[in-house]
């Protein structure tokens, strides 16, 4: 085939006969024929084309026309989708099935095909010689070009002109937008109208929503649902509890993605979402979710670790008391090196107390707190005994007294009989954090701590007795309890100062004589540096 010489070769011509009209392509449907025809019109002269050049006759050239006659190889327009199957596709459904039915629902079909086919093709004639880009029009494609045009014009035309599925209605008619969209839809209607509001624009939050959509993940940003996670209570919060319904897939969706980033951004901020949705949204929807972060990776768990206690107090009680058992998983980790996961757990379980009765602290909390004490990490024990302290307050302050000499026993028998010297340290350790905070009255202190005290100045560890020192003469001394003459432990306390004071270990004799002006607070980072 031949080709102009200035031309693009890029773009192939459209075939076309002037012989006649083509066959129109919706004579196969049986609503009539619509036959659009015309003739090859005569193009300007060749010197006011817009290109040099012309092409060589080919097969597309009319016969008798001039050689230069109009062809899309020459003028160029926006090319029109070809929708001609799908407008067959349409009209056919309006061919009754089955022979039984009304011999009136052809007639009517056919007519109301008629009529409204012409209007498409007369609008479409119209825009044709309205447009600027199209001078001349190509006879010898109007006639299956026109329903493609017609396609983008009257698409809502053609849709009217569907015939009704409801064996009720005796003719095919008009179906309202609504109905055409619920079908070509994969959302229920009843889901749609669930998630629309009034506060933000719903195209903006539709766009929010569909950003969580996995396959835009893999397209568009690898990172986008994380981003969604970060900005999601931004969103409820501006929505408001009552439009949580609009959130609540997109929630659960995030949650389960496979990424633990994302799920981990979720579990980093759901104790602000609790707040925000209150408390029954959160046992129906948060709860659940809770409970799978719980039991997933580290790197998630430790997002909720963080804001166990923030969580937890929003729950009704019955509900919270149902997580005391699950909060002794948390001291088993993937990784046994992950030492900030288990003092994260023993700083959150100082302010889960408040939740929980003494009886419950004793059943399940006290032992989650003695295994703490007992970690291989330094900077875990400190902070456990700190927890230890806390529980013991939890027992006075509560008038459990029973229950705090069970504890102190307990403690006795863990710590200050330990074979181990640092378990006999962290005994010191927690006598001293006891009369700093004053925790327990004063005489049940010297009743079942006191003795079991002082009987480390002759501890074979120069450490264990470097913290004995600092317990007796920073603390106990400092106390106005002991400082009176009249204290019937006084003199005991004093004898074993002296002892300490000309121990063979300088450090535990310096200690020994310091005033206890000097200060009365246990420097644990020496003492985790000393282990």
């Amino acid at each position: 085939m031949g080709g102009p010489s200035g031309g693009s070769s890029g773009f192939l011509p459209v075939k076309s006969s002037c012989d006649g009209p083509m066959e129109n392509p919706m004579e196969d449907s049986g609503l009539g024929e619509a036959k659009v025809t015309s003739a090859c019109s005569k193009l300007p002269d060749s010197n006011n084309l817009p290109i040099s050049g012309h092409p060589a006759p080919g097969p597309w050239a009319c016969p008798g026309s001039p050689v230069d006659a109009f062809i899309d190889f020459l003028y160029w327009r926006t090319p029109l989708p070809d929708i001609s199957q799908d407008l067959q596709l349409f009209l056919s459904a309006a061919v009754p099935q089955e022979e039984g039915r009304c011999r009136s629902e052809p007639v009517c079909g056919s007519s109301v095909a008629r009529s409204e086919i012409q209007k498409v093709l007369d609008s479409l004639q119209e825009h044709m010689m309205n447009n600027p880009d199209v001078q001349d029009p190509n006879p010898a494609s109007d006639s299956w070009l026109a329903p493609s045009a017609s396609s983008l014009q009257s698409e809502p035309s053609v849709a009217r002109i569907l015939p009704s599925t409801d064996s009720g209605e005796p003719c095919p008619g008009t179906r309202d937008h609504l109905g055409i969209q619920q079908r070509h839809d994969p959302v229920p209607l009843e889901e749609n109208k669930s998630k629309l509001q009034d506060i933000i624009p719903q195209p903006l939050l539709d766009e929010y929503v569909s950003m969580t959509d996995p396959t835009r993940a893999q397209t568009v940003d690898s990172d986008i649902a994380k981003h969604c996670a970060y900005s999601l209570p931004g969103v409820a919060l501006t929505l408001g509890r009552q439009n949580w319904h609009c959130l609540k897939d997109t929630y659960a969706t995030l949650a389960s993605d496979v990424k633990w980033k994302v799920r981990r951004t979720l579990a980093f901020s759901i104790h602000e979402l609790a707040v925000i949705l209150g408390d029954q949204l959160t046992a129906a929807d948060l709860v659940p979710i809770f409970n799978g972060f719980l039991k997933d990776l580290d790197e998630v768990r430790i997002g909720v670790l963080k804001h166990l206690y923030d969580f937890l107090k929003l729950l009704h009680e019955d509900k919270r008391r149902e997580y005391l058992y699950q909060l002794q998983e948390f001291v088993v980790t993937d990784n046994s090196r992950n030492w900030r996961f288990r003092y994260e757990l023993a700083e959150q379980l100082i302010l889960i107390l408040e939740l929980y009765n003494p009886n419950e602290v004793y059943d399940y909390l006290m032992h989650i707190a003695l295994k703490l004490c007992a970690d291989k990490v330094s900077e875990v024990r400190w902070i456990s005994f700190r927890l230890v302290v806390a529980i013991l307050h939890k027992f006075y302050s509560n008038s459990e007294s029973a229950l705090g000499v069970n504890f102190i026993a307990e403690l006795i028998l863990r710590f200050r009989h330990c074979s181990k010297w640092v378990g006999r340290q962290a005994f010191a350790f927690i006598c001293q954090a006891v009369v700093s905070e004053e925790c327990i009255p004063v005489d049940q202190f010297v009743e079942h701590l006191l003795p079991s005290l002082l009987s480390l100045a002759s501890d074979p560890v120069p450490n264990v007795r470097v913290l004995l020192a600092k317990a007796l003469r920073q603390t106990l001394l400092d106390k106005a309890y002991f400082r009176n003459a009249g204290h019937p432990h006084l003199e005991v306390v004093e004898e074993t100062i002296l002892v300490l004071q000309s121990d063979r270990d300088p450090d535990v004799s310096f200690f020994a004589t310091l005033k206890p002006k000097w200060g009365n607070l246990v420097d644990t980072t020496m003492l985790g540096e000393q282990n």
